[in-house]
């Protein structure tokens, strides 16, 4: 089933052309320019997130480690109090 790639050539050339391919080339590279803008786009904003979201998790730590701690209502089992015999047991020592 082979076929001469002449004949084949030259039954193409003689279709005509059911559509104009004069602004093609343009139309293609207008596409291939969209999509790198974004894909550019879509990699800026994911260094936006990253950077917010780094910021935010900085600044919570940072908030956290300095707010002032409330005196919770069981203070009686914290290692701040002073009344706890498990602490004066370990000055005897």
């Amino acid at each position: 089933m082979t076929r001469d790639i002449d004949e084949l050539l030259a039954r193409l050339a003689a279709t005509p052309v059911d559509r104009p391919l004069d602004g093609l080339e343009s139309t293609v590279w207008n596409r291939v320019d969209a999509i790198r803008s974004e894909r550019l786009m879509s990699q800026l904003r994911a260094g936006a997130v990253a950077v917010a979201l780094m910021t935010g998790v900085t600044a919570g730590g940072v908030a956290a480690v300095a707010s002032p701690k409330d005196p919770a209502e069981m203070s009686i089992f914290t290692v701040d109090a002073g009344l706890s015999p498990l602490l004066r047991l370990d000055a005897h020592s």
